[in-house]
Order: C-alpha cells, then sequence, then structure tokens
C-alpha cells in the first residue's frame, strides 16, 4: 500500500478520496488523482481560482458547496436556478483552461454523455462555456456514496450484494461498448451508489478517459504516467500502462481490479509508489482472492473468473462484457 514515509508533519498532505497520506512534496494523490491537502486546511484552498459558495457559473449554476477537485477539474453541488434542481456541476481547472488536450477530453465527454441514455450512466443537462471561458458541463447530482467508501468502511463486498453491483455495471458497459467505446477510467470511486431498498442503485461517472476501440492513448504514457494514468494505478490494464491499443477487454481488465478488491479488501497489486505497482500489473500474477481471504469461502469457480479477467494478454481474458458478466454470475451460483 503506498503510504506517507516518515516526515516532518508539516509537510505531510492527505488525499480525502482515499485517505492515503504522503510526506514526498506531491500535489495530487497518485492512486485517485485528488488534490492532496494539509490537514486541517478545506480542500478548496488547494488549488486556486476554484468557485466560492454563492457565487453563479453561467448565469444560471448557484454554488451551493465546496468542489471536490481532481487534477485538471473540480465538481461542485450547485443549483440550476432556471431548472430548480441540484446538479453536480463540473468544470475544468482555471489553470488547464487554455490546454487544448485538456478541454477536447472534457468536451468528448459531453458530447458522449449527451448520445448515452442509461440508468446506470450518470446523465448530462448541459454542457458549454462560461464567460470566462472555462468549459462546464451539469450533471445529475447522485444522493449516496462511492464504491471506494463503501469498501473503505467496510473492507469488503459481500458476493450477493457484490453480483448485483456488477450486473449494473456490465449492463452500463455494453451499451458503452456497442457505441465502440470505452470507459477508460473504471476505478471504484467512478462507481457511485444509491440505497434504493434492498438494493444498490450503481451510477458509473467520468467518462473524460473514454475514447474508441483499438486506438493508443493520445498522450504518451511517459507524460501520462504521473497525471492520468497514476489515478488509476491500481486498475489500470497492462496495455494502458504501456500505451498500446485499447479495446473493451482494457475495461474487462479494470474491472476485474475492482472486482478483487471488492471481494479481497485489497487491490491485486499493490506497492511502495505507482512504478512498483506499474511492474506488477505488467509482470506478476496476482494471488487468488480465495488465498487472499481464505475465510470468506468464496464461491468454487470465482477465483477463476476474477483471474481469467486479469490476464496480461487481452485475448487470453473475456472477450466480451457480456461473456464476463455470464461467468460471473455462473460462478456465484455454484
Amino acid at each position: 500500500m503506498l503510504s506517507a514515509q516518515q516526515g516532518m508533519p508539516s509537510s505531510e498532505r492527505k488525499c480525502s478520496t482515499c485517505e492515503r497520506t504522503y510526506t514526498e512534496g506531491l500535489e495530487y494523490c497518485p492512486f485517485d488523482g485528488s488534490a492532496l491537502t494539509v490537514p486541517g486546511k478545506p480542500a478548496a484552498q488547494a488549488v486556486a481560482g476554484t468557485y466560492a459558495v454563492g457565487q453563479t457559473v453561467a448565469d444560471k449554476y448557484a454554488i451551493l458547496g465546496p468542489p471536490i477537485i481532481g487534477r485538471h477539474t473540480a465538481v461542485y453541488r450547485a443549483r440550476d436556478t432556471q431548472a430548480n434542481r441540484v446538479v453536480a456541476l463540473k468544470v475544468v481547472l482555471s489553470e488547464h483552461k487554455a490546454s487544448k488536450s485538456i478541454n477536447t477530453r472534457f468536451q468528448n465527454e459531453g458530447y458522449l454523455l449527451s448520445a448515452l441514455a442509461h440508468p446506470h450512466i450518470v446523465s448530462i443537462y448541459d454542457f458549454g462555456i462560461t464567460h470566462e471561458q472555462t468549459q462546464f458541463m451539469a450533471l445529475k447530482f447522485i444522493e449516496g456514496t462511492s464504491l471506494s467508501d463503501l469498501m473503505k468502511h467496510e473492507k469488503r463486498v459481500e458476493p450477493k450484494r457484490m453480483i448485483v453491483m456488477f450486473t449494473q455495471i456490465c449492463a452500463a458497459l455494453e451499451i458503452l461498448h456497442q457505441k465502440m467505446k470505452i470507459h477508460g477510467a473504471l476505478y471504484p470511486h467512478h462507481i457511485l451508489l444509491t440505497p434504493t431498498g434492498s438494493a444498490d442503485l450503481v451510477t458509473l461517472i467520468d467518462f473524460s478517459r473514454s475514447q474508441s476501440l483499438g486506438i493508443k492513448q493520445v498522450d504518451p504514457p511517459e507524460l501520462d504516467y504521473f497525471g492520468d494514468i497514476s489515478k488509476g494505478v491500481l486498475f489500470a490494464s497492462p496495455e494502458e500502462m504501456t500505451g498500446e491499443a485499447m479495446d473493451d477487454r482494457s475495461d474487462i481488465y479494470a474491472l476485474g481490479c475492482v472486482l478483487y478488491q471488492a471481494l479481497c479488501g485489497v487491490a491485486p497489486f499493490e506497492g511502495t509508489n505507482g512504478v512498483d505497482v506499474r511492474n506488477k500489473h505488467l509482470s506478476k500474477k496476482p494471488i487468488p482472492p480465495s488465498t487472499v481471504s481464505p475465510g470468506l469461502r468464496l464461491p468454487q469457480h470465482l477465483d477463476a473468473v476474477v483471474m481469467k479477467a486479469l490476464e496480461k494478454m487481452p485475448d487470453k481474458r473475456h472477450q466480451t462484457i457480456e461473456k464476463f458478466l455470464r461467468d460471473l454470475r455462473a460462478a456465484s451460483a455454484s
């Protein structure tokens, strides 16, 4: 597990998303991309140029609370004063609003979400550019928590509950893959859970790294490694790490990593730093979940499903998300 090294308390920074701490002078969490903050300081102080509570954006979005700050964007709870509804307002950070690549990626996310209408994919209401030339999008505000927060508090997800969750995730990915797109950022904090009686309603968010199937990454991995790839270094496929072409099987690998952590309480590969984790993704075989958590009495064939999803070579994984879900359901029923 990546954690803080020993050092002076004044240099310690903490990730508000995963709660890891660091003393290495980093500004962003290498594992989930959230801005690191000094304990005792509000997260909003980590980045200059953010909107304050009470400000109005694009003439109609009233900011209701402090932002959740990522590497390139910030997300606010805001009220659409025209439609009279609460939204999640996502904006490009002011320091990046002149970046062509970041703005193109943001715009592409808006176009993609506008073309998707699915109960397990976050809905988009509006996107555009403010008077200050900052791109924004207004998304459905999801009540609930993230899978990351759930695992933080419960450590592991009970297998029956996990099946209900992953059935919904796979349904969303099936629609996305049919449109010849991948999600590209299947991390636990991008999987939101809303309690609905006896089950969780799952919503996938953050399609900023979505791209067409079978193309190489836009950014060279050596430039991206401490940026977007490191946001999900625990969940990135070998082909993503090496800058090769990605397809739906890359999403399946990432989902296998999430499934592994949900079952075991730890990621399939952890290490002292991001490079260590990267190298394990590329060369080390994961320990089977039943070996990591022998006391859980996992269904007999579940190991095989997880290990197949985590194969280094895409051709050895499940070839479609439908086949992954079919095997997962069969294993859970065994």
